[in-house]
């Protein structure tokens, strides 16, 4: 017999979207990191690879600020990358305080194998959907992670506070 001042409140039979949506994420980052291990990178690692191919040659605080990490997170994430041999610093002329990022061949090949991995990871996430219905689910992620302040640019994680 329970007390009903310490039964806990039971869970709905159908969670709202928002738990849904963790449950997923946590879930859908799980599988992609165990695609990911044999090649020896982290989802952290494939954002940052595929922010930089993007902007290759901006100065590494600018990429910083467009992804959402504070300068020492930065220094660390390039760091790692760079001792992987997958990105390099390279001096800015205009400004021998700044450097500019640019992938190597290295990390430009390292891209394209995430890559394919992130096509059949999706695949496998949406197969129960149309391709219809996939392009449908992906507009309303896109408009609800713009009300939240999550650009296209940030990496996977906890977004910067809003201002």
């Amino acid at each position: 017999m329970t007390d009903d001042a310490t039964a806990s409140p039971a869970m709905p039979a159908h969670p709202g979207f928002a738990l849904l949506l963790v449950q997923l994420g946590m879930e859908g980052a799980r599988q992609f990191g165990e695609r990911l291990a044999p090649l020896g990178v982290e989802p952290r690692h494939v954002g940052m690879l595929a922010r930089l191919a993007a902007n290759e040659g901006r100065a590494q605080q600018v990429i910083g600020e467009l992804i959402g990490l504070n300068p020492t997170q930065m220094v660390f994430l390039v760091d790692e990358l760079e001792s992987r041999g997958f990105v390099e610093r390279r001096r800015n002329p205009a400004d021998r305080r700044s450097y500019g990022l640019y992938l190597t061949p290295a990390g430009k090949d390292m891209l394209g194998k995430v890559q394919e991995l992130a096509q059949v990871h999706q695949a496998e996430l949406g197969k129960s959907l149309s391709e219809s219905e996939q392009d449908q689910l992906t507009e309303l992620l896109r408009r609800i992670a713009r009300d939240q302040g999550i650009s296209g640019q940030s990496l996977p994680g906890i977004p910067p506070r809003r201002r």
